[in-house]
């Protein structure tokens, strides 16, 4: 059996950052991605244990990239498909190449035992010092005295997005509260999602060192954080019963 790692990714935000592929009607849509080649059925691998990642394209075609530690025999190469060939063959490379960087950020400080720093309860917030979409720099200072909510996301996380109208609603609610998001994308990239999506929070961005917070736990992740500086919650992942747990702690931090 597989030892597999699975994250969805739809990869439409990861086509709108490069320029338009011309769609071919003799493209083909393999089942499987490995090491960078694409096959149309699973051939015999090495032995190695492999991480599988699920990816979809912006047309809703899928397959399983598999990513192994050792390089591919010439005889499986051979039995790849040319990547010319292959249908919206960019947006799955690229799907990788963000799943790969994901891993490494978020994955960076986690222990043998599985363990890994993330902000809590009771603790106080830690030092950052992370630059904004207009290249203003925000710091430990700059949220002194407010109740701040950091929102960490990145592009290929379907409910990071779905909940980000929801969260604008809070800043309506709330103006008194500093709401802040952070992702690793850089401006230009963080920009196209947040506008698309009406995300209305101030937003850090090329913030690498914070993706390192989510370890094993994933995206979203979300931090209250009171006005003399210590975490009031913190939760990973999001949903209905989550935001209101969320929304309800702002405001009681709020009227401190």
């Amino acid at each position: 059996m597989y030892k597999k790692t699975i994250i969805t990714i739809l990869l439409a935000l990861v086509a709108m950052a490069g320029q338009a592929q011309e769609v071919r009607t003799d493209t083909v849509v393999p089942k499987f991605l490995i090491n960078g080649y694409f096959f149309r059925e699973m051939p015999t691998l090495p032995d190695a244990t492999p991480n599988m990642t699920r990816l979809k394209d912006k047309e809703g075609n899928s397959l399983i990239a598999i990513g192994i530690n050792v390089d591919l025999p010439k005889s499986v190469i051979r039995q790849a498909i040319p990547r010319e060939q292959v249908r919206n063959a960019d947006q799955f490379l690229n799907g990788v190449n963000m799943v790969r960087t994901m891993q490494e950020l978020t994955q960076a400080n986690v222990k043998a035992d599985g363990t890994f720093y993330s902000p809590k309860a009771g603790e106080p917030f830690p030092q950052f010092s992370e630059k904004d979409m207009d290249g203003r720099t925000w710091t430990n200072d700059s949220v002194r005295g407010h109740v701040m909510v950091l929102n960490l996301w990145y592009s290929g996380c379907g409910p990071c997005r779905a909940e980000m109208p929801e969260l604008s609603s809070w800043k309506e609610q709330l103006p008194d509260v500093i709401f802040l998001s952070a992702t690793y994308h850089d401006a230009e990239t963080a920009k196209r999602i947040t506008d698309k999506y009406n995300f209305t929070w101030m937003h850090l961005v090329e913030a690498k060192d914070m993706m390192a917070w989510i370890g094993t736990e994933g995206f979203p992740f979300t931090v209250v954080v009171d006005k003399q500086g210590i975490v009031r919650y913190a939760v990973h992942g999001t949903n209905e019963e989550k935001r209101a747990e969320l929304l309800a702690k702002i405001k009681e931090a709020n009227e401190e």
